[in-house]
């Protein structure tokens, strides 16, 4: 199991150094965001939207005294990832009327806010547009391998590659 951590708000020493640090004197890799991947986040302060998402989630939050006793230590404790939630989307995907089929798909970079407000940022492949019956408009496309729908209000942005 690969440690990693994040960092958020000032520290003692420069964010670059600190990375360093955990990279090369411990078990663990430096993480630039807080996901379900995220083992740790080394918190100065916790109004920052990373320890407020890493509370969210269930990453454990340390502060710099106890990541300086980690890098002497030479390792961080193998704690659990926080468990990602299995998604249940009430919304049926047969409940979209598909009126555009994009042919060949198209590679593109997409940033896009949850329900809730996180964004994330992704490569799909766009393959179909369409409207719900709750009245949204959604794209459709390949995310890895599984297929997948966003409402056109919530993408921040959508680059073709």
């Amino acid at each position: 199991m690969a440690v990693r951590v994040a960092i958020t708000g000032a520290l003692s020493m420069p964010r670059k150094s600190a990375a360093e640090l955990i990279e090369t004197h411990t078990n663990a890799k430096f993480a630039d965001s807080v996901t379900y991947d995220v083992n740790y986040l080394v918190a100065s302060r916790f109004d920052t939207i990373k320890a407020r998402k890493a509370a969210k989630i269930g990453v454990a939050v340390i502060s710099e005294a106890e990541l300086m006793d980690y890098i002497q230590k030479g390792a961080f404790p193998e704690s659990q990832k926080p468990v990602r939630p299995e998604f249940h989307n009430p919304f049926r995907i047969d409940e979209i009327t598909w009126t555009e089929t994009i042919r060949p798909e198209r590679v593109c970079f997409l940033e896009y806010s949850d329900n809730e407000g996180v964004v994330t940022q992704r490569f799909i492949w766009l393959c179909c547009k369409g409207r719900g019956s709750n009245g949204h408009d959604y794209l459709g496309a390949f995310d890895n391998e599984t297929f997948k729908t966003f409402r056109t209000d919530r993408v921040v942005r959508l680059e073709e590659l």
